[in-house]
């Protein structure tokens, strides 16, 4: 097993933008795909512009819903690398984290490491998911299409799996092929990458829980049976404020990284799972329901877990947090002399503000921000079911 909490999936994504550190031309990298992908939202808005017609609302809020998505994800690929130095001090203290683990005994390296695992396999799941959901709406898409466009004789036979409006005519062979791969492509990669990033939150918050953990089994053997030495109990007292101050500063960077991504996970998810939710509905009327629902069941549990996932991450690292001021007071304290006892009183007042996870500043993540995230949805959803 790889010494890092990063997964591989993780790491080739990161490269595949050109973010990981120390990657040749990553910059060169990271704005090939992110022009490619500026001519995509392009033609994806032509297209939401030039059929803007409330007659035919079903199908502007389908072309409106895969278009939010992609922005929300050059979003989050251009605030990752805003960040990007951030990203490399965090990295360097999992590197440091797990250099360390020669001090400790074995359970401490096996705690690390499935820590580590359990990040692992919830990033290739994750990707997994995006990606299923991805291939899956631009093939129901093109299925859908052609048989739309079969029973319109004088329409075009060829129809590309994602709308888009382009300035020439793409119907003509290899463009249209062409046309068609590059889109499938770009779906999928777009839907991994947002998955990936997903995923990093999840293994940076489980390293700081990991950490955490350290923290509070040292806390609990700290005073022993009252037989150590008093000079080396004070020393392992400031060796843990020094760990826990370091889990401080850890969960800061991960804040400071994830910060406004959060906040635009949020106000997106919300006008995007009200939309995929609209289309499920609008399509229960009209044949061909079995396939619009089979695309917009999977968009729509993919988008559902993204909010989750930030939300999830958020108040688990809050539960993690609020252990610390538990496992001091549940320490032998009372073998300490009352000066010993007023330190760790400190580390008790510190825990007891919780380290968390912000949208932009503005609300805390957690499972209470996914219920309400949920129920706005749900209300916008109703509304426009209410005009249609």
């Amino acid at each position: 097993m790889r010494a890092t909490s990063i997964s591989t999936s993780v790491e080739l994504g990161l490269r595949f933008v050109g973010i990981w550190p120390g990657l040749p031309y990553g910059t060169t990298i990271w704005l090939a795909y992110m022009t490619s992908l500026v001519f995509a939202l392009y033609f994806q808005y032509a297209y939401i512009f030039g059929h803007f017609d409330v007659s035919n609302i079903s199908n502007l809020i389908d072309a409106l819903s895969i278009t939010l998505a992609y922005s929300l994800g050059f979003l989050k690929l251009i605030s990752l690398w805003l960040n990007r130095r951030i990203f490399y001090d965090i990295l360097l203290a999992m590197e440091e984290d797990w250099g360390n683990i020669g001090v400790y005994d074995k359970s401490v390296s096996y705690a690390m490491a499935s820590n580590a695992d359990l990040s692992r396999r919830c990033s290739n799941v994750l990707i997994s998911i995006n990606a299923m959901a991805a291939i899956s709406y631009s093939t129901s898409s093109l299925l859908r299409r052609t048989a739309d466009l079969r029973e319109d004789l004088n329409a075009s036979s060829r129809v590309l799996p994602i709308k888009m409006e382009f300035p020439f005519e793409a119907d003509a062979s290899p463009l249209f092929e062409l046309l068609a791969v590059s889109q499938v492509f770009h779906v999928v990669s777009i839907a991994a990458l947002v998955a990936m990033i997903n995923c990093l939150i999840i293994t940076l918050v489980l390293h700081a829980s990991g950490q955490i953990d350290i923290l509070r089994r040292e806390l609990l053997t700290i005073c022993g049976d009252g037989s150590s030495q008093r000079d080396s109990i004070v020393t392992s007292v400031k060796l843990l404020i020094n760990r826990h101050q370091r889990i401080i500063m850890f969960s800061g960077n991960i804040e400071e990284l994830y910060s406004d991504i959060a906040l635009m996970q949020f106000l997106s998810n919300t006008v995007v799972i009200c939309c995929i939710g609209f289309s499920i509905i609008a399509s229960l009327a009209k044949d061909g329901a079995t396939v619009v629902m089979l695309k917009s069941a999977i968009f729509y549990v993919a988008v559902t877990l993204e909010a989750f996932i930030f939300c999830f991450t958020g108040e688990y690292l809050s539960a993690k947090s609020k252990s610390i001021g538990d496992a001091v007071y549940e320490a032998l304290w009372y073998n300490m002399t009352p000066a010993e006892c007023r330190i760790l009183l400190f580390v008790i007042l510190r825990s007891q503000k919780r380290l968390t996870i912000t949208a932009g500043n503005v609300m805390d993540l957690s499972l209470v921000g996914f219920t309400s995230v949920m129920k706005a949805s749900a209300s916008y959803m109703s509304v426009l079911h209410a005009m249609y």
